[in-house]
C-alpha cells in the first residue's frame, strides 16, 4: 500500500462523521405488561420480543404495531432468534418433571410454533444462535451444535479449565468458523468461550468477577464486552481483546450496574441495555457514559437493525425504538491526514451494509466488490471525489451467501503515474 504525503486540510463535512450520535429513544405501544427479556429483528420491519409467561410479541411494520403470538407455553422464553421473517427458534425451561429445555421452532414467522424437548435431559439452555438454516448452537449447561436445523444436537468439546463448565448466556459469531460464547456466574467468574472450528471445540477464559451477558465483535481481532456488579460495590468492567480473544484486558469504569445487552450502531458508536439506564460509547468502547431510558423504563435487550434504527425491550412489556436523526448543526471541522477504508457495518450483513472511507485529497476513486474468485460483482463508486469523508450503501439482494471483498482505489495526484492508495477488506453476506 502506497504511503501518501502528510496533509493537513481543513474541510467542512456533515455532522454524520464517525463518532457523532444524535439519535433518541422513544417508548412504543406494547400489547403486554409481562416482562420482555429478549428480542430479535430479522430486518427493519419484522421483529419479535419475548419473556415472562411464554409471551412472544411480533411486529411487521418496524414497531408501529405489535401483536401477541401463541407460543404454546406459559414458562419464560429465555431467548429468541430468527434467520429471516419466517424461520426462527426460541427457548424455554420446563418447570415440571421431566425438567429440561424446550425448543420452539416456527417456519411462518411465529404464527405457529412447534415444541420439541431438548434431547439431553436435565440440561438447561439459556441461548441459541443460527448462522444458516441448518447450522446452529445452543448454550447453557454446556454447548451443543446442530447441522440439520435442530433435529439432532451434538455436544461440543469444552476444555477442562476451572471456569469452563459455568453457564453459557450468549453467542456471537464473526463467521461460520470463528465465534464466542459468554456467561459465568455471579460473584464467581465471568467467562468467554472461543471457537475457531465452527463450535466443535471451545476454549474458556475467566475474565471478570461476575457473569457476562453479551459481547460485540468489532472485527476479527477486536471484541468488547462489559461486566457489572449486581451489588453495585464495584464499577462496571470494560473488557477487551485486540488479538481475537487470545488475551483479554480488564478495566473498571466509574459506572455501576449491569450490562444485559450490547450492540453498535457503527464502527464507533455503541449502546448497552443496563436496566434503568443505557450505556453509550462513541469511541469504539474506550469510554462509556450513562443515558436515561424513556419514562425510566428498565431495558434488558437491544439490537440495531441498521445504522439508523434500533429496538430495545424490558420490564412491564416495555418496547423502545431508537431513531438516528442528525442535528441542525451544519458543519464541523476535521483534518484527515491519510486515506482510510473502514470495515463495513453491519458485518455479517443481510442484505444491506454501509461502507465508509475518508480521503485527505481530491482524487479519482473506485470502490468495487469482488467474490472469492476475484470476479467483479459490483461497482459502487467510479468518479472524482474531493477531500472528505464518504459512505455508500451496498445492497447484496441479488448475491448468494458467502465471503466477498470490497476494494478502494484512489490515485495520488502528487505521486507518479500508477501510484496511489489501494486497500481491500473482507465481509460476509449471510442469508
Amino acid at each position: 500500500m502506497q504511503i501518501f504525503y502528510f496533509f493537513i486540510i481543513q474541510m467542512i463535512v456533515l455532522t454524520s462523521v464517525f463518532g457523532q450520535d444524535t439519535g433518541t429513544w422513544e417508548r412504543l405501544s406494547s400489547p403486554t405488561s409481562n416482562n420482555l427479556r429478549k428480542l430479535y429483528f430479522s430486518d427493519a420491519l419484522n421483529g419479535w420480543a419475548a419473556g415472562q409467561l411464554g409471551t412472544i410479541i411480533n411486529t411487521n411494520d418496524g414497531g408501529e404495531n405489535w401483536s401477541i403470538q401463541n407460543s404454546g407455553v406459559t414458562t419464560p422464553i429465555v431467548d429468541i432468534y430468527f434467520l429471516n421473517k419466517n424461520l426462527g427458534w426460541a427457548l424455554t425451561i420446563n418447570n415440571s418433571p421431566p425438567f429440561g429445555t424446550i425448543i420452539l421452532k416456527t417456519t411462518n414467522g411465529g404464527t405457529d410454533w412447534l415444541l420439541t424437548d431438548f434431547p439431553a435431559s436435565n440440561k438447561f439452555m439459556n441461548t441459541l444462535f443460527f448462522i444458516d438454516e441448518q447450522t446452529g448452537w445452543v448454550g447453557g449447561s454446556g454447548i451443543f451444535r446442530t447441522t440439520d436445523g435442530g433435529t439432532t444436537w451434538i455436544e461440543s468439546a469444552i476444555d477442562s479449565g476451572v471456569v469452563s463448565n459455568l453457564p453459557v448466556l450468549n453467542f456471537n459469531f464473526l463467521n461460520s468458523q470463528f465465534g464466542f460464547a459468554c456467561g459465568g456466574f455471579i460473584d464467581l467468574a465471568g467467562v468467554v468461550w472461543r471457537t475457531t472450528d465452527a463450535g466443535v471445540n471451545w476454549t474458556s477464559t475467566g475474565i471478570s468477577p461476575d457473569q457476562i451477558f453479551d459481547l460485540f465483535i468489532l472485527d476479527s481481532l477486536n471484541v468488547v464486552t462489559l461486566s457489572g456488579d449486581p451489588e453495585r460495590i464495584y464499577g462496571i468492567g470494560l473488557i477487551r481483546t485486540t488479538d481475537g480473544g487470545v488475551n483479554w484486558n480488564f478495566d473498571e469504569l466509574p459506572l455501576f450496574g449491569l450490562s444485559f445487552a450490547l450492540d453498535f450502531r457503527n464502527d464507533s458508536c455503541g449502546w448497552s441495555a443496563s436496566g434503568s439506564k443505557f450505556l453509550f460509547t462513541s469511541d469504539q468502547g474506550n469510554t462509556w457514559s450513562e443515558i436515561d431510558t424513556p419514562d425510566s423504563s428498565s431495558v434488558f435487550d437491544l439490537q440495531f437493525v441498521n445504522e439508523q434504527t434500533a429496538f430495545a425491550c424490558g420490564q412491564n412489556g416495555a418496547v423502545l425504538r431508537y431513531n438516528y436523526k442528525p442535528t441542525n448543526v451544519d458543519t464541523i471541522v476535521i483534518t484527515p491526514n491519510d486515506f482510510t477504508l473502514y470495515q463495513n457495518y453491519p458485518n455479517p450483513f443481510n442484505p444491506g451494509t454501509t461502507i465508509s472511507w475518508q480521503s485527505p485529497v481530491g482524487s479519482w476513486q473506485t470502490l468495487k466488490v469482488y467474490d472469492l474468485l476475484g470476479r467483479e460483482v459490483a461497482i459502487l463508486v467510479n468518479e472524482y471525489k474531493p477531500a472528505g469523508s464518504y459512505e455508500v450503501k451496498f445492497d447484496a439482494s441479488s448475491l448468494s451467501s458467502g465471503i466477498y471483498f470490497y476494494q478502494l482505489r484512489a490515485s495520488d495526484p502528487l505521486a507518479g503515474s500508477g501510484q496511489g492508495f489501494v486497500e481491500s477488506k473482507k465481509f460476509l453476506l449471510m442469508k
